[in-house]
């Protein structure tokens, strides 16, 4: 809720989950949640991408460090070289690093279990969410996991620049505008109107975008959050 964000100084990265939010501003990493608990993490060195699902992780200096037992740790993180992306499903997480795509947690529908790519190094996003996780490859989107929703029965899509995955749906962003598929039950991929939408986030049953006209929000509206 609105009323509950904390001052925030220059804020660079924004990311919201099930039941708190977290961003990234001058002073380093912070979160709050609904109830307004806000909560600062100081030990982070120089923290620059942060990622909220079912728990939070978030990439510094010295690598990934997650949320566990609320104390931010690297424990059970695979290691990793150079990871510049983090994203967290309900339980299980994924990141891009030099190697290509890495993904660990929950692996019941097999979205942990990255397939085979044509070329990992040619990842340029990773997202993960419910239970699926979706890449964009060179100019192809490519999602694993359930396919209860239809998740992983991927529309045609002309260059996406972006995809981002929610509850039990998933969303995407080309070359002509905002695409979603999978889970409808809120409307949730009843994309409306955008006037050149340069963002899309896909969340657990509404999804949000950004346009020339500001944020734009559809779906499930309980607690307002699709207003």
């Amino acid at each position: 809720q609105a009323d509950n964000v904390p001052l925030l100084n220059n804020p660079t990265e924004l990311s919201a989950g099930y039941d708190f939010t977290c961003a990234i501003d001058d002073s380093g990493l912070v979160c709050w949640t609904v109830g307004g608990v806000v909560t600062r993490y100081p030990s982070l060195n120089n923290p620059t991408k942060v990622s909220v699902g079912g728990e939070m992780c978030t990439i510094d200096s010295v690598g990934i460090h997650c949320l566990s037992g609320g104390v931010l740790q690297q424990v059970s993180t695979p290691s990793l070289i150079n990871p510049t992306q983090v994203s967290v499903g309900f339980d299980h997480r994924c990141a891009l690093d030099d190697s290509g795509v890495v993904c660990w947690g929950s692996n019941g529908y097999g979205q942990a279990t990255v397939p085979f790519l044509a070329d990992p190094h040619d990842v340029s996003e990773v997202s993960a969410g419910g239970l699926v996780t979706c890449v964009i490859e060179g100019s192809s989107v490519i999602c694993w996991g359930s396919n209860n929703d239809g998740q992983t029965d991927i529309p045609s899509l002309s260059n996406p620049k972006h995809v981002s995955v929610g509850g039990a749906h998933v969303c995407a962003l080309d070359d002509i505008g905002v695409v979603c598929w999978g889970g409808n039950g809120a409307a949730q991929t009843d994309v409306p109107s955008l006037s050149n939408p340069v963002w899309v986030s896909a969340g657990n049953d509404h999804t949000c975008a950004l346009d020339d006209t500001g944020v734009v929000c559809w779906g499930q509206n309980h607690s307002g959050k699709a207003q």
